[in-house]
């Protein structure tokens, strides 16, 4: 597993990328690693279990739908900016179309990108190098009402 950590924006500002092994157990690594960092930096709980859920659709999504990248990664990474937190996932996929479907009650795959949807402020799909999905979670609202 490969691990840096990096500042884009202000110095205040925590920004985590991890590239780990194109398989379905690094959802988990990707959701643990980032559950323990939100936890050092103070946020709320229920704001963490949003990000939680929205890393591992997002993770999930990119092992299931997408490709490794050359090295046979998947890259993972969450930055708070201010009252935003932005996670995002890039593999080497080249999908042209990424959006929620409509799903029954008998489906038994499908929703992921609806619990983002429901969860997310926003969230955008880029075509840098391969296929990149964020979503963003406000959550200085959340920390003023905890």
């Amino acid at each position: 597993m490969s691990t840096s950590h990096t500042s884009a924006h202000q110095d205040d500002d925590a920004c985590t990328t991890l590239s780990l092994p194109f398989e379905p157990r690094s959802v988990r690594v990707a959701r643990k690693e980032m559950v323990a960092e939100l936890e050092r930096h103070g946020l709320p709980q229920r704001v963490i279990d949003d990000a939680a859920l929205v890393m591992a659709e997002l993770a999930t999504n990119g092992i299931d739908h997408g490709r490794a990248n050359s090295r046979g990664q998947i890259d993972v990474s969450w930055c708070l900016v201010d009252d935003v937190l932005r996670i995002s996932v890039c593999d080497s996929g080249e999908a042209t179309t990424v959006e929620a479907i409509s799903f029954n009650d008998y489906a038994l795959r499908g929703r992921g990108l609806a619990i983002v949807e429901h969860l997310c402020d926003s969230w955008r799909v880029e075509h840098d190098g391969g296929l990149r999905v964020t979503a963003e979670l406000r959550h200085q609202q959340a920390l003023e009402h905890a």
